[in-house]
């Protein structure tokens, strides 16, 4: 998956195989390992290297060349030849170091990120927005930006207030939005004009629109902003440069390409195909197709963990299927009353939140552990899900009619 792996990571977690490659050179038995500490703390996505050395039988540090690094395969972390480790799901680990006849363990234990938050799951607000609110996106300084389909517009609010009192004139059936790192561009598919449009937010105007074949679905930015990625009912995933504003690329795909995510880790694209029940997933390196889940059902909005080890599938048929990437097999299932639509996850990581666009309600996931938290009721037809950069409000277009602020 083109992410840090290891030379000997049991097959459950990287499923490796085959004999392992031989030392270079023998390895005395004289050599000792040294571990500074005998842990190592890291912050989902964040690496370090494991505080581990080699002395011979007079102290001297010697090469750790030949030494191998052992997971139980938690799927909590990778380790690489050289011993780094790569955090990837919250829990804990135990690395075990081998040279010649000498070994020692390392604990490894992965933490949530510090500074952010998730709402309570309490409905603050109601703000009533007519022509059918779809999409929702909110920037780094708390913008909110909301499709209206019917207006062929996007209301826009900042937070904290509830209120979307600016209205941006688009193309026509507006249904997704996104938002620049910086909050200075937004992009917007309009559906039924057959383009991407390019929102000013500093003019509030639509100033330029990308064309592309079909009715666009979804856009999204590519992890380092160069790129939007966009889907529709064109069976074609279509790369944009954001600086040039032409497509660069575009890549067969399934029937009616809705959900996007990207394994920042592991650089691939995974994109649902709601007509034909399957996952398509894409290189981001070479930019080509290289395989298809089949999951089934009615396939939409798509999450990925942390690690890109997990993979959340919202099914309108009436769950959220959860895929181990590693094993390439499915782990479960969570029920959603209603089906699942859209879903997104919380900054702090600890929640995942599901729309059910038929059962009129938000579902509050713990995603580590599966579990239903909570069930938000907002009534109408909720759509897309964004949260504040802070993660302290969840954002809620409701086709029926109005946005719901969850706090």
């Amino acid at each position: 998956m083109g992410r840090i792996t290891s030379v000997c990571v049991t097959a459950v977690l990287l499923g490796c195989g085959g004999a392992p490659s031989a030392p270079v050179d023998p390895t005395p038995s004289s050599v000792h390992l040294i571990a500074s500490a005998q842990s190592v703390r890291l912050v989902l996505g964040a690496a370090s290297t494991l505080p581990v050395s080699a002395v011979d039988e007079n102290g001297t540090p010697v090469s750790m060349t030949g030494a191998t690094f052992t997971l139980r395969g938690h799927l909590v972390a990778d380790v690489s030849n050289g011993g780094l480790v790569q955090a990837l799901e919250p829990g804990a680990d135990t690395v075990v170091v081998h040279l010649g006849e000498d070994s020692l363990a390392i604990q490894v234990e992965v933490e949530y990120p510090e500074g952010v938050t998730h709402p309570q799951g309490v409905v603050a607000g109601t703000v009533a927005l007519g022509n059918r609110p779809f999409g929702v996106a909110v920037s780094g300084s708390g913008d909110v930006l909301v499709t209206q389909l019917d207006a062929g517009t996007v209301a826009r609010g900042l937070l904290p207030a509830t209120s979307l009192g600016t209205s941006i004139a688009v193309g026509s059936i507006p249904t997704d939005v996104t938002v620049e790192t910086d909050g200075t561009r937004a992009y917007v598919t309009n559906q039924y004009s057959s383009n991407i449009g390019v929102i000013d937010l500093a003019g509030n105007t639509q100033v330029d629109s990308i064309a592309v074949s079909g009715n666009p679905f979804r856009v999204k930015l590519s992890p380092d902003g160069r790129s939007l990625f966009v889907t529709g009912n064109a069976d074609s995933l279509f790369i944009i440069d954001v600086a040039s504003r032409e497509i660069t690329g575009r890549l067969a795909i399934g029937l009616d390409a809705n959900g996007l995510a990207a394994d920042t880790i592991g650089n691939r694209l995974y994109l649902s195909n709601q007509s034909d029940g399957t996952i398509s997933v894409v290189d981001l390196g070479s930019m080509t197709v290289t395989g298809s889940i089949q999951v089934g059902g009615h396939p939409q909005e798509l999450v990925l963990s942390p690690g890109g080890t997990l993979l959340f599938v919202a099914d309108e048929s009436g769950s959220v299927q959860i895929w181990d990437l590693r094993e390439n097999r499915k782990r479960g299932d969570i029920a959603v009353p209603g089906g699942a639509f859209a879903m997104a996850v919380s900054p702090d990581w600890r929640q995942l939140y599901i729309g059910s666009a038929l059962g009129g309600a938000v579902y509050v996931i713990d995603w580590k552990a599966g579990e239903t938290l909570k069930t938000v009721t907002t009534g109408g037809t909720p759509r897309r899900i964004a949260f504040s950069r802070d993660g302290k409000v969840a954002v809620v277009a409701n086709e029926g009619g109005w946005v719901n602020y969850i706090n």
